[in-house]
């Protein structure tokens, strides 16, 4: 196994126990009567695939960035929309963890960025695998926030 084939593994479970403990923690109840508890199967399915597709956009961003110091700066675009995804799945994780009010607008946005890091992702895709990863992953985690 070299450095790199590591270093995603060990990203990819990380990623994996960090979204399992957060729909795990969503049973947790300490039954305090004012406080909101969320159903815990109510957004599994987005819950998983924002979490699959954070992962996605974290290794096409490590790539982007690697390609980049070799001098490829047409991933420019790519590395800044995998940062927004990575940004958009995790604020949808954690609103739906919560069962926030917010949940459904932020799931709208969720769908919006994913699609539009699908689009640039697309650019890639047939040169770059881990873009390709990310434009399906993408596209999938919008069809799962417009289910929410």
């Amino acid at each position: 196994m070299n450095r790199k084939s590591f270093i995603r593994t060990t990203v990819a479970g990380v990623a994996t126990a960090a979204a399992l403990s957060q729909l795990n923690s969503q049973d947790h109840n300490h039954d305090m009567k004012d406080m909101k508890t969320p159903d815990a199967g109510k957004y599994s399915k987005a819950l998983m695939s924002a979490a699959h597709c954070k992962l996605a956009a974290q290794i096409c961003l490590s790539h982007c960035i690697a390609e980049m110091g070799k001098g490829d700066k047409t991933l420019a675009a790519c590395a800044s929309s995998t940062r927004e995804v990575m940004a958009a799945c995790d604020s949808f994780m954690q609103m739906a963890s919560l069962d926030s009010g917010f949940t459904k607008k932020m799931a709208k946005l969720c769908e919006e960025i994913c699609n539009s890091c699908a689009t640039e992702c697309k650019k890639h895709s047939t040169h770059h695998k881990v873009c390709k990863d990310c434009m399906n992953s993408c596209i999938s985690c919008s069809k799962e926030m417009a289910k929410v």
